[in-house]
C-alpha cells in the first residue's frame, strides 16, 4: 500500500478511536460522581464500578450512575456530573 494511503488510514483510525483516560482514572471519576449517594443501590453500583475490567463496562454503567444520582439528588445534577465525565471516555 502506498505510504500516503497508510498515513491517511492511521489518521482516520485516530479520529474514530481517540484515546481517553485509563481504566483506574475512569473508575475513580465515576466513583467520585456517585460519592455522595447512599444506600444499597449506591453500594451495589460502587462494587460494579470497582469490578469493571474494561472501559466499555464503565461506559455502560453511566446510565446506572445517572439514575442513582437523579433519584438521590435531581436530574440536573446527574446531567452535570455525567457531562463532566464525557471527556474521559
Amino acid at each position: 500500500m502506498p505510504p500516503c494511503i497508510t498515513r491517511l488510514l492511521r489518521q482516520v483510525h485516530r479520529i474514530r478511536h481517540p484515546r481517553g483516560a485509563d481504566l483506574p482514572t475512569l473508575r475513580a471519576a465515576l466513583l467520585a460522581a456517585i460519592g455522595d449517594c447512599e444506600g444499597a443501590p449506591a453500594q451495589r453500583l460502587q462494587r460494579q464500578i470497582r469490578a469493571s475490567e474494561h472501559r466499555r463496562d464503565l461506559w455502560l454503567l453511566r446510565s446506572d450512575a445517572y439514575r442513582l444520582i437523579a433519584l438521590q439528588h435531581c436530574q440536573a445534577i446527574a446531567d452535570e456530573r455525567l457531562r463532566e465525565l464525557l471527556h474521559l471516555f
